[in-house]
């Protein structure tokens, strides 16, 4: 699990023509809210959260924010709900960072790793992954890097679906149990096509 700290200040004004003022000067506007706690206007350097969005890659993280009002500083453990960005410009507008609380719970979006060759491959199929990510069920302080699936009892023509991990992978898988992860393809020919290739040639008589 990653353990990185955001470090963000206290925004005592608000409105859009101050949250422009701020994007110019190369920050962020945030905001961090939660079941319990006051919703709360920030400020993170753009360079910040550039550097952040870079290391987690798209993925789910449980995040340390450190609020800043000059004598205190707050930590608070929290996840990104949203992310706005200018659609045409692909400039950074706004992110909510949400509370979470470590005792309970949460659904998250795990990265899948495709482990092992795959029985069909050696017989000439080809390998396609069909999901980046599963839907897991923990708690915030246990959530996975990724989550490994074993493919290589995979055969040409046979697909993968979540209903077949349960109880395989050591995760609580929350997604939809018919959800194809990864499949076989037959190679240009089909099966027969590949064992034929694969045969030794008939000697003449």
């Amino acid at each position: 699990m990653m353990d990185v700290q955001v470090v963000a200040q206290l925004r005592t004004v608000t409105g859009k023509n101050k949250a422009r003022s701020l994007r110019r000067r190369d920050m962020v506007p945030v905001v961090f809210y939660g079941p319990r706690s006051q919703t709360t206007s920030l400020t993170v350097p753009l360079v910040r959260l550039e550097k952040l969005f870079r290391e987690m890659g798209g993925e789910q993280k449980l995040l340390t924010l450190v609020i800043e009002d000059g004598k205190d500083r707050q930590e608070n453990q929290v996840m990104i709900r949203e992310i706005q960005v200018h659609p045409a410009r692909r400039q950074l507008l706004h992110v909510d960072f949400y509370e979470v609380a470590m005792d309970q719970a949460i659904v998250v979006e795990v990265p899948v790793e495709l482990k092992g060759k795959p029985l069909g491959v050696e017989k000439g199929g080809a390998l396609n992954s069909l999901c980046r990510s599963l839907s897991v069920r923990c708690l915030p302080g246990e959530i996975p890097d990724k989550v490994e699936v074993d493919v290589s009892k995979l055969d040409i023509g046979q697909t993968l679906h979540v209903a077949d991990l349960i109880g395989v992978v050591p995760f609580d898988l929350a997604g939809d149990g018919g959800l194809a992860v990864a499949t076989i393809e037959a190679p240009e020919g089909g099966a027969e096509g590949a064992a034929a290739e694969g045969a030794e040639p008939a000697k003449k008589k």
